[in-house]
C-alpha cells in the first residue's frame, strides 16, 4: 500500500523553496564582501552555510518572481512524476541511442568528475597564469562543498524512494527513510531520491562556468545544455523522478550564484614550495 506523499512532499518542497532566494543571498554577499577580516576555512564555510540556511528570513517581495514559478513547477512535477516517468521510459524503449548516451552523460553530475574539471581549471590557471581560470576553480570547489551539504539534508528530510526500487510508483517516507536506507545491504541510496545530487552538482558547476565566462555566449549555452542533459539522464537511468531533477537544478543554480557573488578571493588554493624541494597546497579563506 502506498503512503500518502502529501506531508513529505510538502516538507521537501518547502526546503527547496526556502533556499531559492537569490536576491536575499546576493544582499548578504554584498554585505560580507565589505568585511576584510580573515578567518579559518572551517569557520568561513560554516558562516557561508549559515547565510544559505537563514536566507528565508531575508526574503523580499521581488524574490517571489523567482521562487513562486519554481515552486509551482516542482509541485506540478511531483503530482505528475509517475506519468512523466512512464513517458521517459516509453521514449527510451523506442530509441536505443538513449541507452548508449545516458550512462555517459550522467557522469557529468558525479562528484569525482566535477572535482577533475575543477582541477583542470586550476591547472590551466597555474600553467598559463590565468587568474580567471584559478578563480573559477575556487568558485567551483566552494559550490561543490555547499551543494553536497544542502542536498544531503534535503534527501534525509524527504526520504523519497528512487523509481528503480519503487517499480514506477512514488513513495515518500519522510525522515524515517534516513534510517531505513541503512537496513538492507547494497541499498544505501534507496530512500534518498529528492533532490537529485547529480543535478545539483552539475548545475552548480555549469552556473559557475557560465557566470565566469558569460562574455562568450557559447560557454553558458554549452554548460547549461550539458547540465540539463545530465539531469534528464537521471530519469532514464531510473535514479530519479523528474521533480528531483527540477529541485536539484534550482538549488544548484541558486547556490552557485550565491558563491559567485561572494567571489573566489575569499577562497584561494595555491602551491607552496617547501625547503628541501617538497611542496604542498595552501588553502586560504578570507571572509
Amino acid at each position: 500500500m502506498r503512503r500518502s506523499p502529501f506531508l513529505s512532499s510538502l516538507l521537501a518542497v518547502l526546503l527547496t523553496i526556502l533556499l531559492l532566494t537569490p536576491s536575499s543571498l546576493a544582499e548578504e554577499s554584498e554585505k560580507t564582501e565589505k568585511e576584510e577580516k580573515k578567518t579559518s576555512l572551517g569557520k568561513a564555510l560554516l558562516q557561508d552555510e549559515a547565510a544559505l540556511w537563514t536566507s528565508p528570513f531575508r526574503i523580499r517581495t521581488k524574490d517571489l518572481l523567482f521562487w513562486v514559478p519554481v515552486t509551482a513547477l516542482t509541485l506540478y512535477s511531483i503530482k505528475e512524476d509517475e506519468s512523466i516517468y512512464r513517458r521517459f521510459k516509453s521514449y527510451q524503449k523506442k530509441h536505443s541511442w538513449v541507452d548508449d548516451v545516458s550512462p555517459k552523460v550522467t557522469l557529468l553530475g558525479d562528484g569525482g568528475v566535477n572535482l577533475a574539471i575543477t582541477s583542470l581549471f586550476f591547472l590551466e590557471g597555474e600553467i598559463f597564469h590565468d587568474p580567471k581560470a584559478k578563480e573559477t576553480a575556487s568558485l567551483a570547489l566552494q559550490t561543490l562543498v555547499h551543494t553536497a551539504i544542502v542536498v544531503q539534508v534535503g534527501k534525509h528530510i524527504a526520504g523519497r524512494q528512487r523509481p528503480s526500487y519503487a517499480g514506477g510508483e512514488d513513495h515518500w517516507y519522510g525522515p524515517s527513510g534516513f534510517f531505513q536506507r541503512y537496513k538492507k545491504n547494497g541499498q544505501f541510496s534507496k530512500y534518498d531520491s529528492f533532490p537529485s545530487g547529480h543535478m545539483i552538482t552539475a548545475m552548480g558547476l555549469a552556473t559557475v562556468i557560465a557566470e565566469q565566462y558569460k562574455g562568450t555566449i557559447w560557454v553558458p549555452v554549452t554548460a547549461y545544455s550539458l547540465a540539463t542533459l545530465c539531469g534528464l539522464s537521471r530519469v532514464t537511468e531510473d535514479a530519479h523522478w523528474f521533480s528531483d531533477v527540477v529541485a536539484g537544478a534550482a538549488l544548484g543554480w541558486t547556490i552557485a550564484r550565491f558563491v559567485v557573488r561572494r567571489r573566489a578571493s575569499r577562497f584561494q588554493v595555491s602551491p607552496v614550495l617547501q625547503p628541501g624541494g617538497g611542496g604542498a597546497l595552501a588553502i586560504n579563506y578570507a571572509f
